[in-house]
């Protein structure tokens, strides 16, 4: 669930995604590498460090694939260009993955991205609101995506409100600008590794509150999702796939510098402070693992029903699956931060 001031957009590259279609499918040339396609819910940064690691250290080439990643023009568009097989993969948040599913798209997550809750409710120190109480008749910013008011209607519900007692106002992307232009006196949707250390990087002093303290289950906040046709299909394609995304989770815990100053060269317009202290604050939710525990999946998705934002319950094997979870020994080596 975050305009971030992330990596520009050309006029071009808004074109091209804008259309939400993927290069042409082609035959498989023997011993030629396989394209294959990721989604992404948010502009390109930090949270996505796995994903643009194993790409630059060679580990997707390494499987037989060569890996382009597509940037969405409206947060959480990789759900649906995954569900209509316009990509082969994915990033969403789990809470959008469970209410996707239950409304029909064919959607399953095969490991977590960000492994604990970073979404939060963020307000200026020398705002108008001190507490949650504070939101009474004051406007809430937030990226326009229909899971998020619930969650913060529960936080709402802990100070003696309701979603009617704010004024919610959707600012897309644009988070941190709302708050600290004054477009919103709170934004609900940013999270605690990003915009909490932008805003901060931009002198602003803020606070987070997280929903987790007041009932929301802990979120496997960013997962890597892919289609039912996928797996059924092409399970070791999955495979292969999973087996890189897993090696650049292990780049980046065993050789946080290196993995950074790959990221950094592969998107050189991007802010480098910035995301060397978002890279800095996210080193602790990325898993170490591909493996997802039953009980937490669980839980979000009884959570979500109790609240109403899905019709009815879901065997948890349609949700995630953790078929995929490779086993591999410690990297060795220290790759070249070059691109690949």
């Amino acid at each position: 669930m975050r305009k971030r001031r992330r990596t520009p957009l050309t006029k071009k590259t808004r074109r091209k995604l804008s259309r939400g279609t993927r290069p042409t499918p082609r035959a498989k040339i023997p011993g030629e590498p396989q394209l294959v396609t990721i989604a992404l819910e948010w502009f390109l940064n930090p949270d996505h460090l796995p994903i643009v690691v194993a790409k630059e250290a060679g580990f997707f080439r390494e499987e037989g694939l060569t890996l382009s990643i597509l940037v969405p023009t409206v947060p959480e568009e990789s759900l649906d260009l995954v569900a209509h097989g316009k990509a082969d993969f994915g990033v969403g948040e789990q809470t959008n993955l469970i209410k996707a599913r239950g409304q029909g798209q064919p959607l399953v997550s095969i490991g977590p991205l960000l492994e604990h809750t970073v979404v939060c409710l963020m307000y200026l120190k020398d705002g108008p609101i001190k507490r949650l109480e504070n939101l009474r008749n004051h406007r809430v910013g937030w990226p326009g995506l229909e899971i998020d008011l619930p969650i913060l209607g529960t936080m709402l519900e802990a100070a003696g409100l309701t979603q009617d007692d704010i004024l919610p106002v959707d600012v897309g992307f644009g988070l941190t600008d709302a708050l600290l232009t004054g477009k919103a006196d709170a934004v609900f949707g940013a999270f605690v590794n990003y915009e909490q250390v932008e805003a901060e990087q931009r002198g602003a002093a803020v606070e987070c509150v997280s929903p987790t303290p007041y009932g929301v289950p802990d979120l496997y906040q960013l997962v890597v999702m892919t289609s039912d046709r996928m797996i059924r299909r092409q399970p070791e394609l999955v495979r292969r796939f999973s087996r890189a995304l897993a090696r650049g989770l292990a780049l980046i815990h065993e050789r946080p510098t290196v993995a950074l100053l790959m990221y950094l060269k592969a998107n050189q317009s991007v802010d480098p402070d910035l995301s060397e202290k978002t890279f800095r604050a996210t080193l602790p939710y990325f898993p170490k693992s591909l493996k997802q525990d039953p009980a937490r999946w669980k839980a979000v998705h009884d959570w979500l029903h109790g609240r109403q934002l899905i019709e009815f319950k879901m065997p948890l094997p349609s949700l995630f699956t953790n078929a995929f979870v490779p086993k591999l020994p410690a990297i060795s080596h220290t790759p070249s931060p070059i691109s690949s």
